[in-house]
């Protein structure tokens, strides 16, 4: 290689160069696009905490702007492969939805679906961008392992300040709650973030074999915060993604075309639920096992159910407005509360309410059409965990949980893309994500 390097002819800079720097520019665009959107997610994740609006809104213009420079300032040289299907045009309507009811004045409020259009915008953003960074299994992997370790490190802070905050974000900032979990104050939205990064390193270590340590250790780290977070949907489906990955490898196991060594991975498959339960043995099971012994687990939650199927039986095929349902909820309150409802604690629920049931579609449809290859891909796993979660929580409205999510969607449209688009047999065969030695 050396050689060959050192044999290169070295070229005057001349306008005869202009097409090779513009070559240059396209082949590094994906990796420039994925770094600033990596710290982006970051960002809007390490400040879930704040409740101004500077915070959000920043996250969104620089989506915005990633996804503009992208488009505009001729960095495309050549025509980039996208994932293909009706998917990802169902992705990119979202938005438009709550365009058509301002327009069509059947919001109850515009400025909250203007808000609301904003957010969705974002979404979308980062779904389009992850499918620019995701074209390849290397491009995919890489992505995947910074979400992992940023994922990792913020459960090492969970663990830290759990017992020790006081309810201080970073041990300094003030956050309204006895509690916080990471920059989280509210222990379902973080866990539904650890639901995301946990299959990525449980698949990791199965594929790796004897080198998988550091992947058992960043499962163990996220399966202990998700415990001593106390949530018990969390729990549960931390959990269940845990056995879910094992199950997988024991089928594939004997499957020549995976590349898995049996030996290590056996060991590793082993290794798993010891790891984890060591460390939730660490950080404790009162927590949690306090909150499995309430009556009713689905306080409140029934009521604010309740409230929004009666608004979608009114408006069926519109809604109220994206964005609307805390000011429209009062009307149809079965029981009152001594606290503000900002969410019905059911995203599938609040769509029909705000959108009605064609947005609910938009929404829920891209993420059911990926549930196969979420099964094959063991990393994606993740995306079916939260979609459940969304049936008792509020996973959507936070970029923080959502945007790792159009992150992920993304990527697994583009493993579902390459995988199956170069050969006619190709959807007979696994997806290049589980086999550790199929080239990119």
């Amino acid at each position: 290689m050396w050689r060959k390097l050192l044999a290169l002819k070295i070229k005057p800079i001349d306008g005869e160069l202009a097409p090779n720097r513009t070559a240059f520019d396209a082949r590094s665009a994906p990796l420039q696009v994925g770094v600033c959107l990596s710290l982006l997610l970051a960002f809007t994740t390490a400040t879930v905490f704040v409740r101004d609006a500077w915070a959000l809104q920043a996250f969104q213009i620089g989506i915005f702007v990633l996804v503009a420079v992208y488009l505009l300032a001729g960095i495309r040289g050549r025509k980039e492969q996208l994932a293909g299907g009706v998917t990802p045009w169902l992705v990119y309507l979202i938005p438009l939805w709550g365009v058509l009811q301002i327009v069509l004045h059947t919001t109850a409020s515009s400025m909250e679906t203007r808000l609301s259009v904003l957010k969705w915008g974002a979404l979308v953003g980062v779904f389009f961008l992850s499918q620019i960074i995701g074209h390849t299994r290397t491009a995919r992997r890489n992505v995947l392992s910074a979400f992992l370790i940023f994922a990792s490190a913020m459960a090492v802070l969970c663990l830290m300040q759990i017992f020790t905050s006081q309810g201080r974000v970073l041990w300094l900032f003030p956050s309204g709650y006895p509690e916080v979990f990471g920059t989280f104050q509210y222990a379902n939205n973080y866990v539904q973030f650890v639901e995301l990064a946990l299959p990525i390193a449980l698949w990791r270590a199965m594929k790796e074999g004897w080198h998988s340590w550091r992947y058992l250790l960043a499962g163990g780290i996220l399966y202990a915060s998700a415990i001593a977070s106390a949530s018990r949907a969390g729990a549960v489906l931390c959990t269940a993604e845990m056995l879910a990955i094992l199950l997988i490898g024991l089928v594939k196991l004997r499957d020549p075309e995976t590349g898995l060594p049996s030996r290590s991975t056996v060991a590793v498959l082993a290794a798993i639920p010891i790891l984890a339960a060591a460390f939730t043995v660490a950080v404790g099971w009162e927590r949690i096992l306090v909150r499995f012994q309430q009556d009713d687990p689905y306080t409140t939650r029934r009521e604010f159910f309740s409230a929004a199927v009666d608004m979608t039986k009114q408006h069926p095929l519109m809604g109220y407005g994206l964005g609307t349902f805390p000011e429209v909820y009062q009307r149809y309150a079965i029981k009152d509360f001594p606290f503000y409802v900002n969410h019905a604690h059911n995203d599938w629920a609040e769509f029909a309410a705000d959108g009605g049931v064609p947005f609910l579609l938009l929404v829920l449809i891209p993420f059911v059409a990926v549930l196969r290859d979420a099964v094959r891909n063991g990393w994606a796993l993740g995306l079916i965990a939260v979609l459940l979660h969304a049936c008792m929580d509020y996973p959507f409205p936070r970029p923080a949980v959502s945007g790792w999510m159009y992150l992920l969607l993304g990527l697994l449209c583009m493993a579902k893309t390459t995988s199956y688009g170069h050969h006619p047999l190709a959807a007979t065969t696994l997806p290049d994500e589980f086999n550790p030695h199929q080239s990119a």
